[in-house]
């Protein structure tokens, strides 16, 4: 700080010292003043000062900045702006938000399109992100931008796929429970604090059955974690899974007393007490959700209908679902609702019980088909024509999980008519990828020839089967390409190049047989890939120990047994 002395004469002949001290806060108020003023040349003045006594201060450089763009000197901003970012703080996000400002003011769109976007990636719920998602609708509607616009959401896109499959939510949205739980369970071995992973996991346990693992899942979470949302929404629904009534209670208390701001966490909570039976309490997150939400989405509008369905609020039902009935892909099914509410209104003992999911009407008819699906052996579809007949209706209106049961199904029934109704299935334009690699696998399983017509975002399209890599069936399980790389690797390390042809044909003779069933899933991959290479060893006469393997993978060896057995199995029964 400097010191100033200035003297002022007195009456009597002395004079008094009066010390001025200037320092960074004293320049950045006369700054401001000036700005309120307008008086742009003193201000510039003042807040060079401001950075000549704090030249470290990166607050200092963007309100010099800001009156330099004020004055029309977009480039002066943009060199200090820039300064800011490079070397003194580069988590000042709003600086992004001013460098986006500069270039629309230069008529440079596509950089101020960039900058603008990478603010909202630094800072989507920042000081400026309202103003900056007006000015990105501003560039793209009236500027004719976009091209950095589509490359962002490109990258987006994915950054989300790779975080989703991290986490598992890829499998369990596209009902790959058995893969999401084998995927998982080495996620949480190398991240023990990775909790999203641990949530989806649990949830695998409860969609596999394997519901007392689920419930420690989510109790350890909770021990960790006592206020995570998910494991507090997770155990509440396995509390009721195994009906312990003097536990619900306390298991849905912190649930009806929260509401995240969050929307997907607030569907979640919402979904959960309606789930387990609290349908009141559902119906106000929901409508408190609604109040925040413009436009509501579709799968919001339904759940509060069934919450007040459920409540036998019929009014408020049958407003939301009439709200729905304006969306064209989801009319009918409001229409159907409207329909039971309207003869519920008949009868005043009626009490509907509507599921939270968004799902076509057809999916309480599908649960017969679910079940024989999972109890009757799965020869009986060849030889059962009304079977059969219910076998294509789940295929063409089930949900996720249906559809990939009766894809496996008709991979087993291997006929004239299953192959047809594959190869039609993966000509659906309304089908996800997921669904359609399943199909496409099961095409390559019963081994039908010739072309198939596949639809894609980028168009339609013409493939023959015989000419789609085996090796198609990795991409349904993460795990299962690791494997076989690990394997390929080693061989190679060991100069044995010769085997990897052999090796890769066992390993997909074995994945195309475990296709066919639903239950059965592989472990740990170091006991797989070592396995395989026993097994490939061993048939082509390169001399291997099984103890030494063992070691090198760090399993045991009567792991290293079984796995080759059931290798060797599939090989001695099966082919593709």
């Amino acid at each position: 700080m400097d010191t100033h002395h200035f003297r002022k004469s007195s009456g009597n002949g002395s004079s008094n010292v009066i010390a001025m001290n200037f320092d960074a806060a004293y320049f950045f108020e006369r700054g401001v003043r000036f700005l309120q003023r307008n008086d742009l040349n003193k201000a510039l003045k003042a807040f060079r000062k401001t950075v000549e006594y704090e030249p470290n201060n990166p607050v200092n450089y963007c309100n010099l900045a800001g009156v330099y763009s004020e004055m029309g000197d977009f480039e002066a901003s943009n060199e200090l702006l820039e300064h800011v970012l490079c070397d003194l703080d580069p988590n000042m996000t709003e600086c992004q938000f001013y460098l986006a400002n500069n270039y629309a003011n230069m008529g440079e769109y596509d950089t101020a399109e960039e900058y603008v976007l990478r603010y909202l990636d630094a800072d989507p719920n920042g000081e400026y992100a309202d103003d900056a998602e007006e000015m990105l609708s501003v560039l793209l509607d009236e500027f004719g931008g976009g091209r950095a616009f589509e490359k962002w959401q490109e990258e987006k896109r994915k950054l989300d796929a790779q975080q989703a499959t991290k986490d598992g939510r890829y499998f369990l949205e596209n009902g790959q429970f058995e893969a999401a739980v084998e995927w998982l369970e080495s996620v949480i071995e190398e991240e023990p604090e990775n909790y999203a992973a641990y949530n989806n996991l649990c949830l695998a346990y409860y969609y596999t059955g394997q519901h007392d693992k689920a419930l420690s899942l989510a109790d350890d979470v909770l021990h960790r974690q006592p206020d995570n949302i998910h494991a507090l929404c997770n155990r509440a629904i396995l509390v009721k899974h195994f009906g312990w009534r003097d536990a619900l209670d306390a298991a849905a208390e912190p649930l009806r007393k929260v509401f995240p701001l969050h929307y997907d966490l607030a569907m979640k909570v919402g979904t959960t007490l309606g789930i387990i039976g609290y349908h009141a309490d559902a119906l106000e997150t929901f409508r408190r959700l609604i109040r925040l939400t413009t436009p509501a989405e579709p799968v919001l509008i339904h759940a509060t209908a069934a919450a007040a369905a459920n409540c036998r609020n019929w009014s408020v039902a049958e407003r939301f679902w009439q709200m729905l009935a304006r969306e064209t892909d989801y009319q009918a099914v409001a229409d159907h609702y409207l329909q039971r509410v309207a003869e519920a209104r008949k009868d005043d003992t009626t009490t509907l019980r509507v599921s939270y999911q968004l799902d076509l009407p057809v999916e309480e008819q599908l649960a017969v088909v679910k079940d024989k699906l999972k109890d009757t052996k799965l020869e009986a579809w060849r030889r059962d024509p009304l079977l059969r007949a219910s076998l294509y209706w789940g295929l063409r209106h089930g949900n996720h999980e249906t559809r990939r049961r009766v894809i496996r199904a008709l991979a087993v029934v291997a006929d004239e008519d299953a192959e047809k109704a594959l190869r039609l299935f993966v000509g659906r334009p309304d089908i996800d990828e997921t669904l359609r690699l399943h199909a496409v696998v099961a095409l390559k399983r019963i081994g039908a020839r010739g072309s198939v017509r596949l639809v894609a975002a980028d168009g339609e399209r013409e493939v023959s089967i015989e000419q789609i890599d085996p090796d198609v069936i990795f991409d349904l399980n993460p795990s299962w390409r690791d494997v076989w790389v690990r394997t390929e690797e080693w061989l190679h390390k060991e100069h044995l190049q010769r085997l990897v042809p052999e090796a890769k044909r066992l390993w997909l003779t074995y994945l195309y047989d475990m296709f066919l069933h639903v239950h059965r899933r592989i472990g740990k991959a170091d006991i797989w890939v070592a396995g395989l290479i026993y097994i490939t060893l061993r048939y082509f006469g390169v001399p291997v120990v099984q103890r030494e393997l063992a070691e090198e993978f760090v399993v045991a060896a009567s792991s290293i047994r079984k796995c080759s057995a059931r290798l060797e199995q599939s090989l001695l029964t099966s082919g593709i």
